[in-house]
């Protein structure tokens, strides 16, 4: 069985928005500040009592709408209002896919302006443990250690602090590139490499579900 390292994560990070994102969470108006892969959180002036419910934004002329949990709804906010943070179940139509670009869109965008020079490095791939060698491990994980880059094949999409994780057929070119960048990013940076990553990931195990 493969085993997950300590440093490894599984769940999905987010990206606070630095221009928070109009929307309506059912009838309420609301500001999406946070957002993810598996859920967001938004601001708003009046309580939110449901449950459940949609959160529906637009980017550019695509609009996303989102089925989703409340976890913990009508928080104080720090600069007054009311914060509520969503768990998205399912995506309605398209919605997955859009999200899934728009999100890129954002974390290239913040990587372009915070890397400090392109670099350049050789990807080598590696043997690694021979319990994830297979054709039918469905992902890629990219480790920087030591100075030097390492590629090998895992079952298991965990995300490591030293790298990242992606889903087998990216494009080896903008891999590299993204070696690049980790390689010049501060900590942060290196967070929304990650995030970016998770991207691929969540299209290969159909997160969140389409509806």
């Amino acid at each position: 069985m493969q085993q997950m390292r300590p440093e490894e994560r599984r769940e999905f990070q987010r990206l606070h928005l630095t221009h928070p994102i109009a929307g309506t969470l059912g009838i309420a108006e609301v500001r999406v500040i946070e957002i993810g892969i598996l859920g967001a959180r938004v601001q708003h002036t009046s309580e939110i009592q449901a449950e459940y419910a949609e959160l529906r934004f637009a980017h550019y002329a695509n609009e996303i709408a989102m089925k989703c949990e409340i976890v913990r709804g009508n928080q104080p906010a720090k600069h007054g209002g009311l914060e509520t943070a969503l768990r998205f179940l399912a995506a309605v139509g398209d919605s997955g896919d859009r999200l899934r670009d728009m999100l890129g869109e954002l974390v290239m965008r913040e990587l372009d302006l915070r890397r400090t020079h392109p670099g350049a490095v050789e990807v080598e791939t590696v043997d690694g443990d021979n319990t994830v060698r297979g054709a039918d491990a469905g992902f890629l994980c990219y480790r920087f250690e030591n100075g030097a880059w390492s590629r090998r094949r895992v079952f298991l999409p965990e995300q490591p602090s030293v790298g990242f994780t992606v889903a087998r057929g990216e494009d080896t070119a903008e891999m590299q590139r993204l070696c690049r960048v980790f390689e010049a990013s501060d900590e942060e940076g290196r967070r929304l490499i990650r995030l970016f990553a998770e991207l691929s990931v969540s299209d290969a195990l159909e997160i969140p579900p389409r509806m």
